[in-house]
């Protein structure tokens, strides 16, 4: 009725609108002294309840001991905290002769909740003791206890996993896996990758142009990056993914009738189960894409990429450093889409964040602490080295960028060139030996030896004379070129 005659009211003008509303609003004001009491009196949920509580009001000891003004007269109320218990008998049904019981009754719920608000404190203290940094003090403020306490994130990425896996495979196993070709993956030795500084490194990447950028400094990330780090097999056949094939293979070649987790393959590898020689180089391959290349937010394995082992001989043919590099670069673009939205604490980061982490590191300057240049980079990139110099290059506890970056090429060159050809490459990438090699086993699949050959010494004869830099980058040129 309001909403249909507040349109007629206001057509009035004037101060009339003004006066009936504010009349109606002083009205129902005044109104609300005359509706009924409820301190202290039941409150029904349906009319059910009201009913049944006017005819019994003191069924249950609950109603009896909270609700003191159960269905009383008008007349009667509450005084004072001394009044004597025959008053209370007579306005509360009779109860003289229950009410010794129900207050036993009371009194063991009242103890009975207690003690349950008790234990569930003490848990409480006891569980966050057992969470809490023993090394940081208790008496520190919670910022100082938050800034060096460990980010706990969700990620799938475990380079531990897969560097326990390799520990333990026996001889058999790893002559099994270096026949398909896959041997350099057995180089990963354990490696501790800080998250946080993995997941700063996504935030300054460019997914679109392919390069982390920092304040007008550019650090390219390409398949040949990939393959300088893992020496993955470079410019073969594109692994297409294929989510049903990799799915109907996996689930008929285990006779499972879902997709195992990554512990599944593993625990095949270590357990002393005998397996075909197909099966220890899925198995592997698997813990391998799942745990430290391919990650994704999942426990279970991805079936983009199963497929391939139908054919286990040829894995070596395909293109796995550009799958691990267009994965990581997904992985980037969906982690910096998820943190417009959450926070970076929460967000579940896929991708090799090992990768990502040297391509990072083998492009800032550390002076005398540089490491040696050696190929590929997984051989010098191990244990701790890359917290201690990601500790190295930390700006503050949650950024990094301190250091400058390594010239790249020269000056001259750059001005001339694009930033896809101006990559540096190791400096024993630079011997003949070396760059013979790297052109064999990247495009051999298409090039002659004869041809190859011919390359290399029309690079050397060009590079007489000229700065190793140079030389360096003039070889990756060619390889740009080339791919």
């Amino acid at each position: 009725m309001g909403a249909i005659l507040a349109p007629l009211v206001v057509v009035l003008g004037e101060r009339v609108p003004f006066a009936v509303f504010g009349m109606a609003g002083i009205l129902s004001g005044l109104l609300v002294f005359y509706l009924p009491e409820t301190m202290n009196k039941p409150l029904y949920d349906t009319m059910a309840g009201l009913e049944e509580g006017e005819k019994t009001p003191c069924k249950e000891m609950g109603k009896v001991h909270t609700n003191h003004a159960g269905p009383m007269n008008s007349n009667s109320h509450w005084t004072d905290e001394d009044d004597s218990s025959a008053s209370i008998e007579e306005e509360f049904c009779n109860l003289t002769e229950n009410t010794n019981m129900n207050g036993n009754k009371f009194d063991k719920a009242l103890i009975e909740f207690y003690m349950k608000i008790k234990v569930k404190r003490l848990k409480r203290k006891i569980m966050s003791t057992k969470i809490r940094d023993p090394s940081t003090p208790y008496h520190q403020p919670k910022k100082a206890r938050i800034e060096h306490a460990e980010t706990t994130v969700s990620t799938r990425y475990s380079g531990k996993l897969f560097s326990s896996v390799i520990k333990r495979l026996t001889p058999k196993k790893i002559s099994m896996i270096e026949e398909y070709g896959m041997d350099c993956m057995l180089k990963f030795i354990k490696t501790d990758v800080p998250l946080r500084f993995v997941k700063w490194i996504a935030s300054v990447f460019d997914t679109n142009a392919s390069e982390i950028q920092l304040t007008k400094k550019f650090i390219p990330v390409t398949k040949q990056t990939i393959h300088n780090i893992l020496d993955l097999p470079i410019g073969g056949i594109e692994l297409v993914p294929d989510c049903e094939a990799g799915r109907e293979f996996l689930l008929s070649h285990f006779l499972v009738s879902s997709i195992p987790n990554v512990n599944f393959f593993a625990n095949k590898l270590i357990s002393g189960e005998h397996l075909s020689d197909k099966d220890i180089f899925i198995c592997f391959m698997s813990v391998c894409f799942t745990s430290f290349l391919c990650p994704n937010s999942s426990v279970l394995p991805s079936t983009q990429y199963f497929h391939i082992f139908k054919d286990c001989k040829n894995v070596r043919r395909y293109d796995l450093s550009k799958f691990v590099y267009d994965w990581l670069v997904s992985s980037i673009r969906s982690f910096k889409q998820a943190v417009k939205k959450l926070s970076k604490r929460t967000i579940t980061f896929g991708g090799c964040h090992y990768v990502l982490a040297v391509a990072y590191l083998d492009s800032v300057e550390f002076g005398l602490n540089s490491l040696p240049d050696e190929y590929p980079r997984m051989l010098v990139w191990k244990g701790n080295r890359i917290r201690q110099y990601s500790d190295m290059d930390k700006n503050s506890s949650n950024s990094f960028g301190k250091r400058p970056l390594k010239r790249l090429v020269p000056a001259s060159v750059d001005r001339s060139f694009g930033k896809d050809s101006c990559r540096k490459f190791p400096k024993a990438f630079s011997s003949p030996f070396n760059f013979n090699g790297k052109l064999k086993s990247m495009f051999s699949s298409f090039l002659t030896e004869q041809v190859i050959e011919d390359i290399v010494h029309v690079v050397l004869t060009n590079n007489i004379g000229k700065p190793k830099d140079f030389e360096s980058w003039s070889q990756s040129l060619v390889c740009d070129v080339l791919n």
